[in-house]
C-alpha cells in the first residue's frame, strides 16, 4: 500500500498550522504517523546530484529534510516522540548547528549524528510543539547547502 500525504506550505515566520499537527498528533496508538519539513524549491532549482554521487557519497541528500515522529506504544512500552534531520553537510552537522547558536535543548536526547543517515533525537514526555518547529525551521537554513526564501512544505502522512 502507498503512502499518501497532505502537503502544504509555510514560511519561517508563521507555522501555527504545523504546531497544530503535532499538538493533534502528539501520541498514536501505532508507528504509522509523521510529519516531513522540507524547504520549498521549484523544480530544477537546486542540483540534485548524480546516482553515484547519491550511492558512494558519504554524506545525505542535498534538500535537506526534517521529520517529526509523535509517541506511541510498542510491545506495552512507550517509545517517545522523536525529530531526524537528513541533510548534506557531512560530519558534525550538530556542531555545525552550534557554530549558529542553535542549541539542542538539554532535556532532548541526541541519539544520533551521522553523515549519511542524519540527526536523530528523542523528545522528552512534555515538550514544546513551538520550540520543535522553531529549531526544524532555523536547522533547517543552516543545514542546507544553498539559500532559499524561507518557505517551506510540510507533507503529513494521511
Amino acid at each position: 500500500m502507498a503512502i499518501r500525504y497532505n502537503t502544504f506550505h509555510f514560511s519561517a515566520d508563521h507555522f501555527d498550522e504545523v504546531i497544530v499537527v503535532l499538538q493533534v498528533n502528539n501520541h498514536v496508538n501505532e508507528q504509522n504517523f509523521w510529519l516531513h519539513v522540507e524547504p520549498f524549491v521549484e523544480e530544477g532549482q537546486v542540483h540534485t546530484s548524480s546516482i553515484f554521487w547519491r550511492m558512494f557519497s558519504s554524506r545525505g541528500p542535498i534538500v535537506p529534510k526534517f521529520t517529526w515522529v509523535p509517541s506511541y506504544e510498542r510491545k506495552e512500552q512507550m517509545m517517545p516522540a522523536q525529530i531526524g534531520i537528513t541533510h548534506p553537510v557531512g560530519t558534525d552537522a550538530v556542531n555545525r548547528l552550534k557554530d549558529f547558536d542553535i542549541e539542542i535543548p538539554k532535556s532532548w536526547m541526541l541519539n544520533q549524528d551521522h553523515p549519511k543517515r542524519g540527526i536523530v533525537i528523542s523528545l522528552p514526555e512534555v515538550y514544546s510543539e513551538h520550540e520543535v518547529v522553531d529549531f526544524a525551521v532555523r536547522s533547517l537554513e543552516v543545514l542546507s547547502p544553498f539559500k532559499f526564501d524561507g518557505n517551506y512544505v510540510a507533507s503529513v502522512t494521511v
